[in-house]
């Protein structure tokens, strides 16, 4: 079929490209953009200087890439073909690959296989007779059989046949290729090998000749900003893009009609509102950065489900939130959007409008059935008064609005039917008793453990812990303090409040974390494994052997942490005072929560002196580097201003175990509000030539000390830790902000 912008006029196509151009479905809506970037494609063809060969479209998922793409094949009438990357992608899965031409040696395979295992005959026959279940006898002959067949095909070498990839065929055929996502790949270099291509006149050099690109061929790259793994772009293939657009969600009116189109459900009230919430969530998910995303995708599918009847209010999760994600405060904070918006009411109140007006309406009978059923006249009024229906609509409406604020519900019936065997009803029900209740019995479940095993495992823990830090410290001015190490517990109470406190520094700290994503991909490796069947390196001294393993192929990075964090609160009466604990108890949330989303390894103490003659310090171990994150946010909110601090004993505790991590960068940072002091002479000079010389002694180790001093007591810090190492914390309102955006500073 001709259109407007073809530009292939005049170009036989086999039946098999024909058939790769795409066909327009009768749903399919075109767009505005659609139009006009074909219309320029076309408009420049014949301009060898201005051609449109290149495109970029950016944008989230489900914004239409791929469908305008195809549009694009449509449009154009140029065969489509795609190809989607992957992280570990390289040089061979972009040009193609050398692989040997055989006629049969599967089996000669399985048998080299076993030989190269060993280095004696016996040792090959016993791997032979063990992997073909055979005879110490059989295992001779089967072997007898491969020596000749070698010896008999040792004159004739092994033939190798190039194989294109897909993306060296639509180049060298001339067709729309589309690219998707050419930012997960690891190994950028593997992307930039493809800027000759992207020229006019392009080529590649390939192990058959150079492949010149075909002049038809139309190159459109597809990438989602806001995948997790992504890197950006490499600028030398954006600039070679000659057009670009940033794909996001169509106008409302466009959503509707597509919706309409896609679906076969034309009523415009319920399309619209429906649009109107996709809009919310995806701009309330952008905004508290959740990683989910609620596109045309998501809103063709909830609107199926109303076109057959079912809840928009029940589907709503499934199809739309579930997708979003399943994180319950990032729910939480996607249902407090779309009940203060209302748009969730409007959509009950049409549903159950509608439903009601079918129920009014009724069924008209047929004259046969009525004959049947003895009914001889048309009833003169509806079920029910005007009154009493508009009172049912009202309680129907009422009656839904809550499940705008909760998850679908299963009716009893259901549940009958749908009745779990013992042991999943076990295990519902042992969940259900940890909800709620004690954090240890949260933990029990989480890690399969029993409380009892729980506790003997948190018994051994702090002695060992308690052991180690008593070494540490024999012999110094800190051994006849005495000091003792505490395992916070959380209760669910404590649990609850972690939530809350998290859902007030999530924004402050989500967008941060997400940008840093891709920070920490670490650096291309350039090892090569050798001997294997595909690679993209060829090893001629492997031929020899003939097993066909004679390339080479690049290993993939190996993901390691970049950066190891210690954080020690000082917990100190004076931290009652203006808020200073409860923002160190936010910054700390924020910490965790920057940790645990880049997989950090992280160590949380708080420390204090006791009530006593020489006040023993106690070290609160609200995490070690060993811990998971279960629990951790309810122990911190056990913290709280207690008596006086001696600052080097955790710091000590914390650097020392900062040695022991892999990690390229480890930093410990102290939030403080005062000098240290503590019975019974632990102040003054003394407390600071102490922290000088743990400073000094975890320095030439690698160790980074930071010091945020939120309190009156600022100068005096600056002058124990340095100018350097001192962080002013004035706006403990932004304090978690700040942490955060620091310590990303020191991420590799």
């Amino acid at each position: 079929m001709k259109t407007p912008y073809a530009v292939t006029s005049g170009r036989e196509f086999s039946k098999l490209e024909r058939m790769m151009i795409w066909e327009k479905p009768a749903s399919h809506q075109t767009g505005e953009v659609e139009l006009r970037v074909a219309s320029e494609i076309k408009e420049n063809w014949d301009d060898p200087e201005l051609k449109i060969f290149n495109v970029l479209l950016e944008g989230d998922a489900g914004s239409g890439k791929t469908e305008l793409a195809k549009a694009l094949s449509y449009q154009l009438q140029l065969p489509y073909t795609k190809v989607t990357c992957f992280a570990d992608m390289d040089k061979s899965d972009v040009f193609g690959a050398l692989l040997p031409v055989t006629e049969n040696r599967e089996e000669d395979g399985e048998l080299l296989e076993a030989i190269y295992q060993t280095d004696s005959l016996q040792g090959v026959l016993n791997l032979v007779a063990r992997h073909f279940s055979l005879t110490q006898m059989a295992a001779k002959e089967k072997l007898a059989q491969l020596v000749e067949r070698i010896e008999n095909t040792a004159a004739n070498p092994v033939q190798y046949r190039f194989y294109p990839s897909e993306i060296l065929r639509a180049l060298e055929k001339g067709y729309l290729l589309e690219i998707q996502e050419p930012t997960v790949i690891r190994d950028a270099s593997v992307m930039v090998a493809l800027n000759s291509a992207l020229e006019a006149n392009g080529m590649l050099n390939t192990p058959t000749g150079l492949v010149r690109r075909h002049p038809d061929c139309v190159v459109v790259i597809t990438t989602n900003r806001n995948y997790q793994g992504t890197r950006p772009l490499n600028e030398s293939l954006r600039d070679r893009m000659q057009h670009a657009e940033k794909m996001d969600l169509p106008p409302l009116e466009v959503m509707v009609s597509r919706g309409a189109a896609k679906t076969g459900f034309d009523q415009e009230e319920p399309l619209t509102i429906m649009g109107k919430v996709i809009r919310l969530l995806e701009e309330t998910a952008k905004a508290n950065a959740i990683k989910g995303v609620a596109g045309m995708r998501s809103y063709f599918y909830w609107v199926n489900t109303v076109k057959q009847g079912q809840d928009p209010l029940i589907t709503l999760y499934p199809k739309v939130l579930y997708k979003l994600t399943t994180e319950p405060s990032e729910l939480s904070l996607l249902e407090d959007a779309l009940a203060k918006s209302g748009l969730l009411k409007d959509l009950s109140a049409w549903y159950h409008g509608r439903n009601l007006q079918a129920f009014k309406e009724g069924r008209r009978l047929s004259q046969a059935e009525a004959d049947a059923r003895n009914i001889t006249e048309e009833a003169t009024t509806l079920v029910g008064t005007s009154d009493e229906a508009n009172s049912d609509s009202k309680e129907a409406t009422e009656e839904t609005d809550s499940l705008a604020e909760t998850a679908p519900v299963e009716s009893d019936t259901s549940k009958e039917a749908m009745k779990l065997p013992d042991s999943e009803e076990h295990s519902d029900a042992v969940s259900q008793s940890a909800t709620g209740t004690d954090a240890e019995a949260d933990e029990a479940v989480h890690t399969g453990a029993t409380a009892k095993e729980l506790a003997e495992q948190e018994k051994t823990l702090k002695k060992q812990l308690n052991q180690k830090a008593r070494k540490l410290f024999k012999g110094t001015s800190h051994e006849k303090e005495g000091l003792i190490i505490h395992r916070p517990k959380a209760t669910g109470e404590n649990q609850r409040e972690a939530q809350a406190l998290l859902g007030e520094i999530r924004p402050q700290v989500a967008p941060i974390i997400k940008k840093l994503k891709e920070i920490l991909e670490n650096e291309v490796s350039v090892d090569f494994s050798r001997g294997q069947y595909t690679g993209t390196r060829f090893d001629a001294s492997r031929v020899a052997y003939e097993d066909f393993r004679t390339f080479s192929k690049k290993n993939p990075p190996q993901e390691a942490p970049s950066l190891a964090i210690g954080l020690r609160v000082d917990e100190s009466g004076s931290m009652v005072r203006e808020g200073r604990l409860s923002a160190a108890q936010k910054a700390t949330m924020g910490v965790l929560s920057f940790s645990k989303e880049l997989d950090l390894p992280l160590m949380i103490y708080g420390d204090t002196a006791d009530l006593s003659s020489r006040e023993k310090t106690s070290i609160y171990s609200y995490k070690e580097f060993s811990d998971d994150y279960q629990n951790v946010p309810g122990k911190l909110m056990t913290m709280k201003p207690r008596q006086n601090n001696r600052d080097g004993v955790p710091l000590r505790l914390l650097a020392e175990a900062l040695t022991k991590e892999a990690a390229t960068t480890k930093v410990l940072l102290s939030i403080s509000d005062g000098q240290p002091k503590a019975l019974p002479d632990y102040t003054g000079k003394k407390a600071r030539e102490d922290i000088q010389q743990v400073i000094a002694d975890y320095e030439r180790q690698g160790v980074i000390f930071l010091a945020a001093a939120i309190g009156e007591d600022q100068e005096i810090i600056r002058e124990i830790y340095g100018e350097h190492r001192f962080l002013d914390i004035s706006d403990l309102q932004h304090f978690p902000e700040e942490l955060v955006n620091l310590l990303a500073r020191y991420l590799d």
